[in-house]
């Protein structure tokens, strides 16, 4: 059963992409989901290294 604090993403994938996922779960003994789930985290740290820093207004100054 997944963490309860984990949220649900459904996507669709061409077939290719679906047996390399397969592939890979099955040599290192994981899940497709978990296999997905690792990916998708670090897709979007990278991405969030790539956005410009956001400077923070001083409070009552918005």
């Amino acid at each position: 059963m997944p963490p309860k604090n984990l949220k649900r993403v459904t996507t669709y994938v061409n077939p290719e992409i679906a047996e390399a996922l397969e592939e890979w779960a099955e040599k290192d003994e994981r899940s497709i989901s978990w296999l997905a789930g690792k990916l998708l985290e670090k897709a979007v740290r990278d991405y969030q290294k790539q956005q410009p820093k956001q400077e923070t207004a001083p409070e009552g100054q918005e």
